[in-house]
């Protein structure tokens, strides 16, 4: 990750607004944040972690975010440039504050606000993300990756917190490392292969039961029937019982159990072949029984032919007799079809006549109706085509010229009006625009007695810090004096809760003891009942036992003895939370009360009284004093917008004025061409309306005419076309084809009944030519009875041998289908068992299983690598840091001897001036900065060679430099001017002045006797 550009405004003690390039000031890979202790350096890292995260970096309260120096209508925020892995964001957050409300007097707090930017580059204006702070903060923590913990422990570094990765636990460094180096990849391949276990263990379960399943299958499919059973007589491998008697069932389920492939094989050939045979037996039997009822059914059959046959003659015979008699009829419904067959053709033509006859009637009275309408308009005289369209083009051109004036006209009253208006309007402008130059005037004196007063307030600021701070102590004090009178009640509690556990668990101990002993007082009888005769016993060994202890009432059993052991160890459990509560709660209501400085919460109510008194008299000068600054500002800004509307006034009073004279013009010579184009009408409207008319009925008059003569000449060739239509389909008039034309549905019931009487006849002749029907008489009589009677025994015979046939077979197929799944069954568990070994092999090692020599998962596994690599790049730079004195070692305890839980990550110092090793909480103050700082490094020079890692571009490291003595200074600024080789860049926050000179880039921050601060660059 890489920070390029800092914004920030009324943040902390910087009221305005500065921005910070980083790209620049770290160019050189170092630069400094120098200034005062308390100017506000650490708030600049503050506002980094504040614009990633929303929160302040270490302890410090958002509450110092808000600067008390800006003006309280100014809205702080923080923006901030950055980029990592995923991309060039731009993020802008402003926290909770409390402002002047917009209208009325008082206050009111403006909620935090976020937003979240996409750029290309650093200076790109960029694709809003989001506008929301739980969307914001949800991105960033996709895009960052490491929380705020994370972030201040390997990038941001806070003043209090740089030694937090060296002390941390084992389990906080697997949980950075994890996040910083991206192995989650290894947690779920463990968890992965895990699961594959299970699932491989469980396959090969139910592989085995499947087999058993199987067998039962085997057992019932060849045991079907009162005296069937597996098999009829011994085989290889076959056990018998004491009377000689096999016991096929029980062997195929034993064989199951014990997954005996070849026995079972065996077991389940000898069933098959013996179903087999069965059924070939019936299949034989059947096949005789087919076919005596195949002879039956065709003699049969031959009998029923013949019935059949002197049937179909007869009912031939009388179709014969009912179709000649129907012959006359059907004649003449042909000849009537020949008729509407001829006619069809010419009814379009006789249509078509009628239309034109109508057409021509329509036409010549609509011409009569314009003759009469264009007489209105002084067109009597005008006949023929070409002379009625001469008069409407004439009507035509001089009716465009008078509708643009009819409009013109209508907008004359409302224009005299309109002007009327404007002239008054001009005169009160100008009074107006006299008056505004009169109060522009008075306004230089308004603003003296303001800065007069302004004078009286100068200090308010600095009274209000003294206040602030006053009163932030008192409250302290009594948060801590309220916090130790609530703690005093828990810590009753709990030395109560303390006692009750105390006693439950030594009440659980004493039921333990007395239930193993119980147990093994037991202990003979519980042996004595598992004794057989002739099994030795496991105790002496001999296999008669003629006396065996018995049971007795009190005996406690395993389950027993394992409850009371489990709420024996729940109540030692209990002990100790309550033990560790009430130390816990201890700790705490002394240091409340050493917070408190002994005062009580009355004594500390009435500092905090007294304070809020003093701070209410100083913020209303604070107040006081912004009110008259803002009403300064105010008045400046609106004498300014005064002179400003001045000389707009005076400018539009001069643009009215050539306006209305403009209007004035055009009226009149509007006036003067209305009155010539409207001649001897009352109005142009009037005129315009005559011309309109007349226009119109010359149009009309000249449609009609021809009209008339079009419908004429349609009527003409009319009548022709229907005339020879008429000739050629041999039809003597109209009147003739109108008679002989049908509708669909009587042509069609027509031709369908000649079609079905020449259907049938050609039917019925055919049927009494087929061979079957020719050579009969009439006079034969078939045997169809007897026939059927000797049909149906035989079928009978059949249908016993069939059931028999197919009981025999569907049982033959069930043995066989059973024993395939049997043998499937027993295939499918060996190929089961072989793939479930690599991955229970692979498994067990991923997981610190059976076979994992070193007692390390897999993911614990790759971050030791990783943090071997982290500890051997942090003491190529301590060896030099510490001219060689010190150097980092990777532990399997705790520091302090202590076992972790996970293994491997624990840290200690070997001093190679004593070569003993040290915890890292008992080095120095300058040893635990440098220590700590060489382990920063390494972990960026780590992260930043492993690909698909977290880029780790920028860090800061908080003070630190002041505790070092100037040997050691020199090793640290020498292995700080080595990461300019890697492109990274550090920047070191101290006051130490020697580190001005050592670092030339750098930003100084200076505070200003008001207590603000603000800051300059230098590059």
């Amino acid at each position: 990750m890489r920070i390029h550009r800092l914004t920030l405004e009324a943040i902390g003690p910087f009221p305005g607004r500065h921005t910070i390039d980083f790209d620049e000031l770290s160019a050189g890979g170092l630069f400094l944040l120098e200034g005062p202790t308390g100017a506000g350096k650490t708030t600049l890292i503050d506002a980094v972690v504040f614009a990633l995260y929303g929160t302040m970096s270490g302890d410090s309260s958002d509450d110092r975010l808000h600067s008390d120096h800006a003006e309280p209508r100014v809205e702080p925020f923080v923006e901030l440039v950055f980029s990592t892995g995923a991309g060039t964001f731009r993020v802008w957050r402003s926290p909770k504050f409390t402002r002047p409300k917009r209208r009325g007097d008082g206050v009111t707090v403006q909620n935090a606000r976020a937003k979240l930017w996409r750029l290309v580059d650093a200076h790109d204006d960029g694709v809003a993300v989001s506008a929301h702070v739980q969307e914001v903060g949800d991105e960033l923590g996709r895009i960052v990756v490491l929380d705020r913990a994370q972030f201040t422990q390997t990038v941001v570094l806070p003043q209090g917190q740089f030694a937090s990765f060296l002390h941390a636990r084992p389990e906080d460094r697997r949980a950075v490392l994890q996040e910083v180096f991206g192995t989650e990849i290894y947690d779920r391949l463990q968890q992965r292969l895990a699961e594959m276990a299970r699932e491989v263990r469980s396959g090969v379960d139910g592989a085995a039961r499947d087999v058993g399943s199987a067998a039962e299958a085997v057992v019932a499919a060849a045991s079907t029937g009162a005296t069937d059973q597996v098999d009829a007589s011994p085989g290889p491998g076959r056990r018998t019982d004491d009377q000689g008697t096999d016991d096929p069932a029980a062997e195929l389920r034993a064989a199951a159990a014990e997954l005996d492939a070849p026995r079972l094989r065996a077991l389940c050939d000898a069933a098959r072949e013996r179903w087999e045979a069965r059924d070939a037996d019936a299949a034989r039997t059947r096949a005789g029984a087919e076919a005596d009822e195949a002879a039956a059914r065709e003699r049969m059959d031959a009998a029923r032919d013949l019935a059949a046959r002197l049937t179909r003659r007869g009912a031939l015979l009388e179709a014969e007799r009912a179709l000649y008699a129907d012959a006359e009829a059907v004649r003449a419904a042909a000849g009537r079809l020949d008729l509407a067959r001829r006619a069809a053709p010419v009814a379009p033509l006789l249509a078509a006549h009628q239309r034109a006859a109508d057409r021509r009637s329509h036409a010549a009275a609509a011409r009569e109706q314009a003759v009469v309408a264009a007489a209105a308009h002084d067109l009597e005289g005008v006949d023929g085509p070409e002379a009625l369209r001469r008069a409407h083009d004439e009507a035509t051109t001089t009716l465009g010229g008078l509708d643009p004036l009819v409009t013109v006209e209508d907008e004359l009253p409302a224009r005299s009006r309109a002007l009327a208006r404007a002239e008054a309007q001009a005169r009160e402008a100008t009074a107006r625009t006299a008056e505004l130059a009169a109060t522009v005037d008075a306004r230089p004196a308004r603003r003296e007695a303001i800065e007069e007063e302004i004078g009286h307030y100068r200090d308010a600021g600095t009274a209000r810090e003294r206040a602030l701070a006053e009163r932030r102590g008192a409250q302290e004090i009594l948060h801590a004096a309220r916090n130790a009178d609530d703690a005093q009640t828990p810590v009753e509690i709990a030395r109560a809760d303390l006692t009750r556990a105390a006693d439950d668990a030594r009440t659980a101990l004493d039921a333990e003891h007395d239930v193993r002993r119980r147990w093994v007082a037991g202990m003979a009888g519980v042996l004595a009942e598992r004794l057989s005769p002739g099994r030795p016993c496991a105790v002496c060994g001999g296999t008669d036992h003629p006396a065996p202890a018995r049971p007795t009432d009190e005996h406690a059993t395993d389950e027993d003895v394992a409850g009371a052991t489990a709420a024996r160890e729940a109540a030692d459990a209990r002990l100790a939370q309550a033990q560790a509560r009430l130390t816990g709660l201890t700790e705490r209501l002394a240091a409340l009360r050493d917070t408190a400085g002994g005062l009580t919460v009355e004594r500390a109510q009435e500092r905090v009284a007294a304070a809020e008194k003093q701070l209410e008299a100083a913020e209303a000068a604070v107040v006081r004093h912004a009110e008259l600054a803002q009403s300064l500002t105010d008045h400046d800004a609106e004498t300014t917008r005064l002179a400003a509307q001045l000389a707009d006034a005076r400018t539009t009073d001069a643009t009215r004025a050539e306006r209305i004279a403009e209007q004035s013009r055009r009226l009149a010579e509007d006036e003067k061409r209305c009155a010539a184009a409207r001649g001897p009408a009352a109005s142009v409207t009037e005129r315009a309306t005559q011309v309109r008319a007349r226009a119109r009925a010359a149009r009309t008059l000249l449609e009609a005419t021809t009209e008339a003569h079009d419908a004429a000449l349609a009527m003409q060739d009319a009548d022709e076309r229907l005339t020879a239509a008429l000739a050629e389909a041999e039809l003597e008039d109209a009147s003739v084809l109108r008679a002989a034309l049908l509708d669909e549905t009587e042509a069609r019931a027509l031709a369908e009944r000649v079609e079905a009487h020449r259907a049938e006849v050609a039917r019925v002749a055919a049927g009494l030519r087929e061979p079957g029907i020719v050579e009969l008489t009439g006079a034969e009589e078939p045997a169809a009875a007897a026939a059927r009677e000797r049909h149906e025994a035989a079928r009978a015979a059949l249908t016993r041998a069939a059931g028999a046939a197919s009981e025999t077979a569907l049982r033959c197929r069930q043995v066989r289908a059973a024993t395939d799944r049997l043998l499937a069954a027993v295939d499918a568990h060996a190929r089961s068992h072989r793939r479930a070994a690599p991955v229970l092999r692979t498994a067990a090692l991923a997981t610190a299983g059976e076979g994992n020599t070193l007692d390390t998962t897999l993911a614990t596994y790759v971050l030791l690598r990783r943090f071997e690599d982290v500890v051997a790049a942090a003491n190529d730079r301590l060896t030099a840091m510490s001219d060689g004195r010190y150097a980092l070692e990777r532990i399997d305890e705790r520091e302090g001897g202590q076992r972790s839980r996970k293994a491997g990550l624990g840290l200690r110092v070997r001093d190679h001036v004593t070569e003993t090793p040290r915890d890292p909480h008992t080095l120095s103050g300058g040893e635990t900065f440098y220590v700590s700082l060489c382990l920063a490094l390494g972990l960026a020079d780590v992260v930043r060679s492993e690909a698909g890692g977290i880029e780790l571009g920028t860090l800061f490291v908080d003070e630190g430099f002041g505790s070092l003595d100037p040997e050691t200074l020199d090793a640290v600024m020498k292995e700080l001017g080595r990461l300019r080789e890697g492109g990274r860049a550090v920047g070191v926050v101290s006051h130490v002045s020697e580190m001005k000179d050592r670092i030339p880039e750098r930003v100084s921050v200076r505070r200003h006797p008001s207590g603000a601060s603000t800051l300059a660059l230098r590059h």
